[in-house]
């Protein structure tokens, strides 16, 4: 085709939107002998001045595709949140299942090099009620979870959708708890006066998992919560706003700062032995079981702790 002919067509196909019935007819008419054999039309004579003459620039660059299509389309902004292409897949780790181990996965995340994303949409509040005790140190001992406000009977909730895992009862958490859920996360429900579902059952989020309580080592109602990944506790402000008991933003993105906090944990620390301490004191006190305080010190139950001694718990 010419460049003639293509000029020709580009006009007619620019100029657009007419409404005069039998003009669109010879209009297009004449196109398709344009198009047929390479040969331009002889008899058809256009009347070009009925419509208004383009200039150069608005010639400049014209090709059907922008004729058809808006040249300059305007993008929404995506929130940076959603650009991405897909979660990431359940760790190969999850083939280990335990009815009793909370942390059967033996992984430190301290320092991890991938970085994880995990879908939170579909949250629900396992209760609604405020924060009684905050993520972080204790003293001397660290709580990995976050307490909320109970009553004594209060239903608590599934945070996701997900499969029961652990529903047992511990000297320290009291009844309690785990559902790994299919986004993969675990969750972790303590101090329940009594559960209300079985290991290996399904279950939805905003299902009962148990009645509030204040079971175990606890000094009142209140539901203590944890938040794992392969096991490693996951400070709960970082995906929900206990405020408005509404996550953050849809996607929780793990990486090796998610889990800094555990360095500062790892650090050995001392205890000093003060008149009337005991191991089952420290232990209590710290945490840190009497057998590890033992292996950590070298020193035996019968071991006599002198005022002023320091015993290494961490």
């Amino acid at each position: 085709m010419t460049l003639k002919r293509i000029t020709i067509l580009t006009l007619l196909l620019a100029v657009g939107f007419y409404t005069d019935a039998c003009a669109q007819t010879k209009l297009g008419a004449s196109i398709r002998k344009i198009l047929s054999l390479g040969k331009a039309p002889q008899a058809t004579e256009l009347n070009y001045g009925r419509f208004q003459a383009p200039t150069w620039q608005e010639l400049t660059g014209l090709t059907i595709e922008n004729i058809l299509f808006d040249p300059n389309p305007e993008i929404p902004i995506i929130p940076e949140e959603h650009q991405f292409s897909d979660f990431s897949d359940l760790p190969s780790e999850y083939e280990i299942w335990s009815n009793t181990s909370i942390n059967p996965y033996g992984i430190s995340l301290v320092g991890m090099k991938d970085t994880i994303k995990i879908d939170v949409n579909g949250y629900h509040t396992p209760s609604p009620k405020h924060v009684t005790s905050n993520w972080g140190f204790r003293k001397w001992k660290f709580h990995y979870g976050i307490d909320l406000k109970v009553h004594k009977g209060d239903t608590v909730k599934c945070a996701w959708d997900g499969t029961v895992r652990i529903t047992r009862r511990d000297r320290g958490y009291g009844y309690f708890v785990v559902v790994r859920h299919d986004n993969g996360l675990e969750t972790l429900y303590a101090h329940l006066n009594r559960i209300m579902v079985k290991n290996d059952q399904r279950i939805k989020a905003g299902e009962a998992v148990g009645m509030g309580g204040n079971t175990g080592r606890s000094t009142g109602y209140h539901l203590h919560l944890e938040f794992r990944y392969l096991g490693n506790p996951i400070n709960p402000n970082d995906i929900v706003n206990f405020e408005t008991h509404q996550v953050h933003k849809p996607v929780l993105v793990l990486n090796a700062q998610t889990f800094a906090y555990k360095q500062e944990i790892d650090k050995i620390r001392y205890w000093t032995v003060r008149k009337g301490d005991t191991l089952g004191r420290i232990a209590y006190r710290t945490g840190v079981s009497i057998n590890k305080l033992c292996a950590l010190n070298g020193i035996t139950k019968n071991t006599v702790l002198r005022i002023g001694r320091k015993i290494r718990y961490t």
